[in-house]
């Protein structure tokens, strides 16, 4: 018989312990389709003034045609920064491709991510080396800026539209993942060691959250530490966004295959997580007591619609029950 343990860690076994022996060095992957030039020199002179030096940049341009990479890699060979850039054509494949390919290419301690459409703050890599020097070998994990930009219906993010808010959770949490994303992929740095051992790769049939299903496979593993500051600003396009260019029907069907994923593997929780559970009120052989709450409120409701005088007749019984059994309860 398999144990659980087993069944989380396949035949791999654990990991090899990893701590860092200087400053860590980042291997950062950029995806982009060439059609925000403006945007992704944006987007690399951010990773050229953070306060930690970039280890490697792998700019990843998705797209057939081969005159736009040959554009995208002349654009950054007459640019002005300075950086480590390897410029890789991805003729094919989905979302995921390009990220793959970045992590066949990756060469660093950690591998983080920055799309196109995305800012990274000055310390974006210092605040991740300092949470990976305090916790070696866990994920970190920043809070998100995200802010609304116009594109005038083009491709390229113009001018911003509204204040920067924050409406990602600040702090990861593990069981809240598991019902919805709430981290971004430029947000967190993963640790090529873990990813490299488990042979770990973005799932490429899956047309959205890709990077929700990847993180739901690292984190556990890992454990996350979170950075309680905003290290990154993600801009959302009024038009050309992922959440825009796919239709809902999509997101809520992939949402419903990421999900079954993560029910079909053991979960290995954080310290205090059994308390949040145990006040969730699972009831033994028959799934949590919310949900069957829920169920009885839904009948209520039917019935108040079907029939007002039989429902208060119902609730009346239900109430005269409960103060029996108040008054009936033994006294401890």
């Amino acid at each position: 018989m398999t144990t659980p343990l087993e069944q989380l860690l396949g035949a791999a076994g654990p990991p090899p312990a990893w701590r860092p022996t200087g400053p860590v060095r980042f291997s950062i992957i950029v995806r982009t389709q060439g059609r925000r030039p403006t945007a992704l020199i944006a987007a690399l002179e951010s990773i050229a003034e953070q306060s930690h030096a970039a280890h490697q940049v792998l700019v990843l341009v998705h797209e057939p045609d081969a005159s736009v990479i040959e554009r995208v890699r002349a654009d950054l060979e007459n640019a002005s920064f300075n950086l480590p850039l390897e410029v890789i054509g991805v003729p094919d494949g989905g979302r995921s491709r390009p990220l793959n390919v970045g992590l066949d290419s990756a060469t660093g301690d950690y591998v983080c991510f920055l799309d196109d459409d995305d800012l990274a703050l000055p310390d974006w890599l210092g605040a991740f080396d300092r949470a990976i020097h305090a916790a070696p070998g866990t994920t970190p994990r920043a809070r998100t800026g995200v802010q609304p930009w116009a594109t005038d219906g083009g491709e390229e993010p113009l001018r911003p539209l509204g204040r920067v808010e924050e409406p990602f959770a600040a702090e990861f949490d593990l069981l809240g993942h598991c019902s919805q994303n709430q981290t971004p992929i430029c947000a967190v740095a993963f640790p090529r060691h873990v990813i490299e051992h488990f042979s770990f790769r973005f799932a490429e049939e899956l047309p959205v959250f890709e990077d929700w299903e990847f993180l739901m496979r690292v984190a556990p593993l890992t454990g996350v530490s979170s950075i309680n500051a905003q290290t990154q600003l993600y801009r959302r396009l009024d038009h050309g966004n992922a959440d825009t260019a796919e239709d809902p029907s999509v997101w809520d069907q992939t949402h419903a295959v990421v999900v079954a994923r993560i029910a079909e593997r053991p979960l290995l929780t954080s310290v205090g997580d059994a308390q949040r559970i145990a006040t969730a009120h699972f009831l033994v052989g028959a799934g949590s007591r919310h949900e069957i709450e829920l169920a009885e409120a839904y009948r209520d409701l039917d019935q108040l619609t079907r029939s007002p005088l039989r429902w208060g007749a119902r609730l009346a019984r239900r109430v005269g029950g409960a103060v029996r059994n108040r008054i009936a309860a033994p006294q401890r």
